[in-house]
């Protein structure tokens, strides 16, 4: 067979920008709380997402932590072990999480079992009535995992870009400790009949439900409500200095560089998507070339975008060996300023044009990714348009509005920069 390819040359990009963007449907609980549901008719999986204003920036001690993850630690007349069991019967699983804005409650099932379980489930949640005892054991297991996180350098300087670059917001606060000893249970009462009860702010679904199921679900959440204002949009006044977070005996040192920068409706952000991924997103960035690949001084760096209610930034990453320290931070700078002043050669633009394009693929296959591209844009007032904006200008971008962009927005003199060894 004739081979007909050139192999010595990267096939052309070819963008995909027809993806098939499916919106879910969207219901109402008799309280008002928005239902979207997206169909998933070639499985019988099903996958519930309870999204809560309960976030972390809603109390100045762990409490939002805390009640989340006692929500199934028992009620009047069910133990933990008991609800775990039952949930185990019905081919359930549940599991929650916090952000800083959100609180998280997943219930995953099977079509023909979602009845019963969410049922269960919704019954234990509203009844919750936080064992003193679990309480107990789970102030002392997080106070003692948060013990050992500080005993990393990574987790350190983590902390430490948090509490300087969100300094005087709720986003800046930062758990200590002994925190978790001054929380109670009426502590945890109070935020989940405030929070929880009334901070229901919508449910994402992915499953198949006939109109009996659909209607049944709805309506065991009737008793839940969206009464929680959000917090206003906070002023942030980030330092660009130098912070040093001392660790005795620590062989190597965490560093975090950072900057507020824009949140998704920002004119530039798609743009700055494309800088961030050549600088530093993925395995073949030019941080992980050099400071990895070249100079060996890590197992891993990076750059991310990241986001919260009140606006964007931009962090880079790593832990390096202290005796490279100082010459990592010196190729960071060089890397950033390359972006600044030299246009992207073709061929990595190339590369990277490839990378983000088979990620949006990615991202939309399935009703599950697709339901998760769908919050990501409705938390934030968007809608599926945002990401076809975004594939356009990957595919449209030029080297020249790459250093442009770059220029404008990544200045390392404007950089907070932590360090933690």
């Amino acid at each position: 067979m004739t081979d007909n390819l050139n192999r010595s040359q990267a096939p052309a990009v070819s963008l995909s920008n027809d993806i098939n963007y499916i919106a879910p449907e969207c219901h109402f609980t008799p309280a008002g709380v928005p239902v979207y549901l997206m169909r998933n008719e070639t499985s019988e999986a099903v996958k519930l997402e309870l999204i809560f204003d309960a976030g972390s920036i809603y109390d100045k001690k762990p409490v939002a932590g805390l009640t989340t993850g006692m929500l199934l630690a028992g009620t009047a007349d069910k133990t933990m072990a008991e609800i775990n069991d039952m949930i185990d019967d019905h081919g359930g699983y549940f599991n929650a999480s916090v952000s800083a804005d959100y609180a998280y409650l997943n219930i995953f099932g099977l079509n023909e079992s979602m009845d019963e379980l969410v049922s269960l489930i919704e019954n234990c949640l509203f009844n919750a009535n936080f064992p003193e005892t679990e309480l107990i054991q789970l102030k002392a297991e997080r106070k003692q995992n948060l013990m050992v996180s500080l005993e990393k350098v990574n987790t350190l300087a983590q902390r430490g870009l948090q509490e300087h670059l969100f300094k005087g917001t709720p986003y800046g606060r930062i758990n200590q400790p002994d925190d978790f000893d001054g929380v109670t249970r009426a502590d945890i009462q109070a935020f989940f009949e405030k929070k929880k009860k009334k901070g229901l702010r919508k449910i994402n679904w992915v499953g198949n439900p006939k109109a009996a199921q659909l209607e049944g679900i709805l309506q065991c959440f009737e008793r839940w409500s969206n009464e929680v204002t959000p917090p206003v949009k906070v002023n942030y006044n980030p330092s660009n200095e130098r912070i040093e977070v001392k660790k005795a005996d620590a062989v190597q040192t965490g560093i975090r560089m950072g900057k507020i920068l824009f949140d998704r409706s920002h004119p530039d952000y798609h743009k700055m998507t494309v800088v961030n991924t050549i600088l530093g997103e993925y395995f073949g960035s030019r941080l992980m070339s050099n400071i990895r690949e070249d100079k060996g001084y890590t197992y891993g760096i990076g750059s991310y975008l990241g986001e919260n209610q009140s606006n964007g930034y931009f962090v880079i990453a790593t832990e390096v060996g202290n005796e490279f320290l100082a010459d990592t931070l010196v190729q960071i700078n060089a890397e950033i300023e390359r972006m600044r002043t030299e246009l992207v050669p073709a061929e990595e633009l190339s590369l990277v044009k490839n990378y983000l394009s088979g990620q949006f693929l990615r991202s939309a296959d399935g009703p599950f990714a697709m339901m998760d591209l769908f919050s990501m844009a409705e938390i934030r007032g968007l809608d599926y348009s945002f990401y076809q904006k975004a594939l356009r200008t990957i595919e449209g971008i030029t080297s020249k509005e790459i250093m442009e962009t770059a220029l404008t927005h990544l200045n390392p003199e404007d950089m907070l920069i932590v360090t933690a060894g």
